[in-house]
């Protein structure tokens, strides 16, 4: 299991398409910095993050959202503190 980090806002970058095309069965998605406002917007990858939300397996950083005052109802919101716990269980990172 890895967990994938990207922290890019896919209007502006490519690296949230790669990590979805790259993402295994039990890998975890975890947005950050400007990522976070994918959970707002309408994209193309709106059905694999839905797939991703309904599986249990996306992430979004909560001071990352607070700070851009978004609200969103795709994924699980979680602290620094989660962020750690997810890092300690997956067996390796990949930063996007």
């Amino acid at each position: 299991m890895i967990l994938h980090t990207v922290s890019e806002s896919p209007f502006n970058h490519f690296s949230l398409q790669h990590c979805l095309e790259r993402l295994s069965d039990d890998d975890i998605l975890l947005l950050i910095n400007d990522a976070v406002i994918i959970g707002q917007s309408t994209t193309p990858y709106q059905q694999a993050l839905l797939a991703l939300h309904k599986q249990g397996r996306l992430f979004l950083l909560e001071a990352d959202l607070k700070s851009r005052d978004i609200d969103t109802n795709v994924g699980e919101i979680i602290d620094y503190k989660k962020f750690v716990e997810l890092a300690v269980q997956c067996k390796s990172q990949i930063a996007w």
